[in-house]
């Protein structure tokens, strides 16, 4: 086994998230330059769309420019820096289970932790805004979309598996 595990994000889907994001937020601009009679929730909807997917597309762009490992798997824990939320390290000892979750059609691989509020109290600023939002979608306080990773999901829980088993037998 060696020490680490490493994932990268798969390339091909970030580059589709990226134009994705990039027509959302063409949408919120066209959102805006449409006159309605009553502007203000238009106003509001669009600034939010732009807000949101255009903060998404540049961390996309930042992937794709600058390629860092989405999940690293190690004798200390998982690492998530799968999605601009990424939990960053989850020490074996912090987490209870872990699952895989469906939500609107996609695959997440949730790491359900001792703490609920473990990864909203690690974060700061609009990370910390994006956690509460999230908290309430899926029951597990970690997330990672297998769907992004560049490895098969037998692969990455062969890995977690291993490296949770040894760190379990540590422990005791």
């Amino acid at each position: 086994m060696k020490d680490d595990f490493i994932v990268m994000a798969k390339r091909g889907r970030m580059i589709m998230l990226a134009i994705f994001c990039l027509v959302f937020v063409a949408a919120g601009i066209f959102i805006l330059s449409v006159p309605f009679n009553e502007p203000t929730l238009p106003i509001v909807i669009g600034i939010l769309t732009i807000a949101v997917f255009g903060l998404c597309f540049l961390y996309y762009i930042k992937v794709l420019v600058k390629p860092e490992p989405a999940v690293v798997v190690t004798k200390e824990g998982i690492i998530d820096q799968s999605s601009y939320i990424g939990a960053g390290l989850v020490r074996w000892e912090e987490i209870e289970a872990i699952d895989f979750l469906n939500f609107s059609g996609q695959v997440f691989l949730g790491i359900f932790t001792y703490d609920r509020e473990l990864v909203i109290s690690r974060s700061r600023g609009i990370k910390k805004l994006f956690n509460r939002l999230n908290k309430g979608l899926l029951s597990s306080q970690v997330n990672i979309p297998v769907k992004n990773l560049a490895c098969s999901v037998d692969e990455l829980m062969n890995a977690i598996g291993e490296r949770w088993e040894t760190a379990i037998r540590k422990e005791s």
